[in-house]
């Protein structure tokens, strides 16, 4: 509190001024202050855009069938992320069964097993896993800890459920809770891999800080956003640097939906521009899938389209498919 005494201190001295005094020294007479920060174009011009957008995404699905009914062979995929843990049991036509998406707090192999008991209590008597894979950043664990059957290398899993999605599909962008992944197809194969290797600014542990700071849940955060007037440019540094843009963004009236959107902008121009580092947005693919609870949020993916110029494929599962995958 040393700066608030000090200007007590200097308050202490002063003589007050009337209420009508404050009001003609505030008074800008219809001025617009001039704002230090760029603005960045609105992610939707209005309600009518964002339900033609709501309405084209909602037909990347894929089929659900109710497990208690369920016979035969089922197959169980689980990806251990670094925050999170995914499992999808699907039957031999690849209709979901049962799906879990939630923070293990670092437990992940006793969520794993939480998980397990709540399949097997769902089950019909009588009815087994017929066979396990394991992806993530704790695949050796949970497949040594729980004898599970194998085990996947975590980018081939995201590419499995992307050709589900989109057969034709030659960019993958997949942006997590810590990490950030891009994968080049060529030719049915995976060309090329990108990831971010020291900063987690651009994910969706940055976005979801933030939005607690404001008190605020990360889905209604980034929900002020859609709409916004006039999004911040916010740039792409590390979060300390995002930060101070976007105290100031605050002092100069910006609103909460303004930082929103851009800091959903400030996330993808993180992949484009630090991760893949593309000079021209249209290298990046013709047939994109998005991945990654991240792209849960319409306003990630919004902004995503807007700077690489095209449509993308957001499937109805974004935060669950390197399970979907394994």
């Amino acid at each position: 509190v040393f700066v608030a005494k000090g200007a007590a201190i200097a308050a202490a001295g002063d003589n007050g001024i009337s209420f009508e005094e404050l009001k003609r020294r505030s008074w800008t007479g219809g001025r617009q202050i001039e704002s230090s920060l760029k603005k960045l174009p609105p992610l939707f011009s209005d309600k009518a855009a964002l339900k033609k957008f709501k309405d084209r995404q909602a037909a990347v699905t894929v089929e659900y069938k109710d497990i208690r009914s369920h016979r035969g062979a089922c197959y169980l995929g689980l990806d251990a992320g670094s925050t999170t843990t995914k499992a999808v049991l699907i039957d031999g036509d690849k209709k979901i069964l049962y799906s879990y998406y939630g923070n293990h707090k670092g437990q992940p192999l006793e969520l794993a097993v939480k998980i397990l008991r709540q399949i097997y209590d769902r089950l019909p008597a009588g009815q087994t896993i017929t066979y396990a894979a394991v992806t993530g950043y704790g695949e050796e664990f949970i497949k040594a800890a729980l004898g599970v059957d194998m085990g996947e290398v975590e980018t081939m899993a995201h590419y499995k459920a992307a050709l589900f999605f989109q057969p034709e599909v030659d960019f993958i962008l997949d942006i997590g809770g810590q990490d950030m992944k891009c994968m080049r197809v060529k030719e049915g194969a995976i060309d090329s891999i990108f990831l971010n290797e020291a900063c987690s600014s651009g994910c969706g542990s940055f976005l979801e800080t933030f939005a607690h700071s404001l008190e605020m849940s990360v889905e209604d955060f980034l929900r002020e956003g859609l709409l916004a007037k006039n999004p911040v440019d916010l740039g792409s540094r590390c979060t300390v640097f995002m930060n101070s843009k976007v105290r100031q963004a605050q002092k100069e009236g910006a609103s909460i939906g303004d930082i929103a959107a851009g800091l959903c902008y400030s996330v993808i121009k993180n992949a484009l521009y630090k991760v893949i580092r593309v000079k021209d947005p249209q290298d990046l693919g013709q047939n994109i899938v998005v991945q990654g609870g991240t792209f849960y949020a319409d306003a990630i993916l919004r902004a995503f389209e807007l700077l690489g110029g095209r449509r993308v494929t957001r499937p109805s599962i974004p935060g669950l498919m390197g399970a979907f995958g394994a």
